[in-house]
């Protein structure tokens, strides 16, 4: 008996099937690999915005509060464009580890604590760098120990609040301590086409002094209350 061979149709039936088989296979890759890349994207954009944040709101909350401006310091200078900000941040705050000196300064708990963006060799290769030094040393805005917070940071935000509004410039020699500071800090992927903003919200508490209340003596006059005249 003969056997029947496919036909010239069959065959380009099978042909045309095939190819889209491999077609739809390859799409559904190419999109796996993209939805996979755009993750991991979007994962360390916010990796690095929200480490930064998280690290100058760390200082913040341990910022040294003190009656004398001599012995505190929160100094936010302005820079940068609307968008792409360039601010810096020094202040002075308690470190839970000294931060070793040079020769004749001792180690303490009080250490100067510096934020900038420095931009790398390589378009979009900025970082976040955070400098440590002894405080209260004849430099309060030069030498000790840099190293990077973040990589890939491409704005750096920072307000303070006076009690009634944000100002984008601050001085505690001048303006005394502020109420507030607000960090926004924003972050991009390597290939530069995600982006994360992070936020954190820093108040500067200040203990309020209790009210001195008063009870009337037997003469007349006031006592404090519970204290002596």
């Amino acid at each position: 008996m003969r056997r029947r061979a496919f036909t010239l149709v069959e065959l380009i039936v099978t042909s045309v099937i095939g190819v889209l088989v491999a077609g739809a296979v390859v799409t559904s890759v190419s999109s796996l690999q993209r939805a996979r890349a755009s993750s991991f994207a979007r994962q360390q954009a916010f990796g690095r915005s929200d480490a930064a944040a998280s690290r100058i709101a760390l200082d913040l909350s341990n910022v040294v509060r003190h009656y004398e401006l001599t012995f505190a310091r929160v100094l936010v200078v302005n820079g940068g464009a609307p968008g792409a900000e360039t601010d810096e941040l020094l202040i002075l705050a308690n470190a839970a580890r000294p931060v070793r000196g040079e020769d004749g300064i001792a180690e303490g708990p009080e250490v100067e604590v510096q934020y900038r963006i420095r931009p790398g060799a390589a378009v979009g290769a900025a970082s976040l760098w955070r400098r440590t030094d002894p405080a209260f040393d004849l430099y309060l805005d030069a030498g000790g120990v840099a190293s990077t917070v973040a990589s890939g940071v491409t704005s750096l935000s920072i307000q303070a609040f006076d009690g009634s509004a944000w100002v984008d410039s601050w001085d505690s020699d001048s303006d005394g301590m502020p109420h507030a500071i607000r960090v926004a800090v924003a972050a991009a992927s390597d290939d530069r086409r995600t982006t994360s903003v992070a936020r954190r919200l820093v108040a500067i508490d200040r203990v309020p002094i209790p009210l001195e209340s008063t009870d009337e003596d037997a003469s007349g006059g006031t006592t404090p209350a519970g204290g002596a005249r």
